[in-house]
């Protein structure tokens, strides 16, 4: 069969437009369907099409046609044409689609295409094609195939720009976390230094009571005052350095054996509550990069705290588990079977100074969680919490791996 005609040349103020639209596109799908548009304008096709690589498929995101092509299927990546032009990364012009054994015949018998062009979306590196395609066999001008392809360059800039916008938001809300966090613990050392100042008046005040020659017993009920004024400025001081050392020291981090500091952990825990039947189990070969006195430090309130929240079980059942992990990084979980907490209360956890009991139910500083979320953070990972009431705690943290 002869071709019937020769796809026109299109003036070069079409591609202006469009690489001005796209420089203003703020989603993905506003992309994809400024360039499904401008693939017809620029090649006077009858349908085209915007395909991404996606797990060895292309997937076709968009189209703009006299009729309907495969939006939103997906195909093999050796079984379409589009699937072609990215692993050969080049253009590929087909005249006639039923002369090419490239081309899946019975995926195109119930549409309208006769002919095609296919050019990649980055070349060096496809992310995804562009199809332009004809309802009669077309052959088209070598400047219109060059449009098409300068186009596809231009959408595969239009994607990566949507990309680093997208990584710069979430890096700056990331920053501004960090930075919430860090200001949450500069409040509470500044807390923490008003309520030491409070139990140093106790401890002057008795003090100078005692000195003023106060009878025996008047100076024994001081002296019991000024101890207990004396451990609360221990356990307060104790918090503020805790707080400094994850705040006001550089990182020196080194290839640390987690599973040999959490199992020394453990056995310090247990000895410490011989009456309690703990039962903790840290999986082997856990290596993280990382500092080794934080990493010790987050390994130690994590499980300090499920020690403390499975304190009402006669038999308790806590777990250092892997869990995957992203690109350079470990993924671990700390999960115990005791008392957990409402899903909504998972972010208040790492707020300093937040608790979900009263001392009398649990005891504790505050802080522990709050240290934890920032050691994480400090090391460029992540930690989240998830329970239920009654039914445990599970604390996930990813930290970096050894390189």
């Amino acid at each position: 069969m002869s071709l019937t005609k020769t796809a026109p040349v299109v003036g070069p103020h079409a591609l202006t437009r469009t690489v001005e639209r796209l420089a203003t596109a703020l989603r993905l799908s506003e992309i994809t369907e400024i360039v499904a548009e401008a693939v017809r304008e620029l090649t006077g096709a009858d349908g085209a099409t915007f395909v991404f690589r996606e797990d060895g498929q292309c997937f076709y995101a968009e189209e703009n046609a006299i009729g309907p092509l495969w939006k939103g299927h997906r195909f093999p990546l050796t079984s379409c044409v589009s699937g072609w032009a990215m692993l050969h990364r080049e253009t590929v012009v087909i005249p006639d689609i039923y002369a090419d054994a490239r081309v899946p015949h019975d995926a195109y018998r119930p549409t309208f295409v006769a002919s095609l062009v296919m050019a990649p979306v980055r070349s060096a590196d496809p992310i995804g094609a562009l199809g332009a395609y004809w309802a009669e066999q077309t052959r088209p001008d070598p400047e219109v195939v060059r449009r098409l392809e300068v186009l596809a360059d231009t959408a595969a800039v239009a994607v990566e720009n949507l990309e680093l916008r997208g990584a710069i938001g979430r890096r700056s809300a990331e920053r501004d976390r960090f930075a919430a966090r860090a200001d949450d613990l500069d409040a509470a050392m500044h807390t923490l230094v008003h309520d030491l100042r409070g139990s140093l008046g106790v401890v002057t005040g008795y003090a100078e009571l005692v000195s003023e020659g106060a009878d025996a017993a008047s100076a024994a009920d001081y002296a019991a005052a000024i101890l207990r004024a004396g451990d609360r400025m221990s356990a307060q001081i104790e918090r503020m350095l805790s707080i400094y050392r994850i705040t006001g020291q550089p990182l020196l981090p080194e290839r640390c054996d987690l599973t040999l500091m959490a199992r020394a952990i453990a056995d310090d825990l247990r000895r410490h509550h011989p009456d309690r039947d703990l039962v903790i189990e840290v999986a082997d070969d856990l290596t993280v990069w990382a500092d080794p006195v934080l990493l010790h430090s987050l390994l130690e309130n994590l499980l300090g705290n499920a020690v403390k929240f499975t304190a009402r079980k006669a038999a308790a059942r806590i777990t250092v588990t892997p869990v995957g992990g992203g690109e350079g990084l470990v993924t671990f979980a700390v999960s115990d079977d005791g008392d957990g907490f409402a899903p909504e209360d998972a972010e208040r956890l790492f707020r300093p100074l937040s608790r979900l009991h009263s001392q009398e139910q649990f005891s504790g500083t505050g802080l522990g969680l709050a240290s934890v979320a920032r050691i994480a953070e400090l090391h460029g990972g992540s930690v989240r919490a998830e329970g239920r009431p009654g039914s445990g705690a599970t604390f996930t943290v990813a930290l970096p791996a050894v390189a």
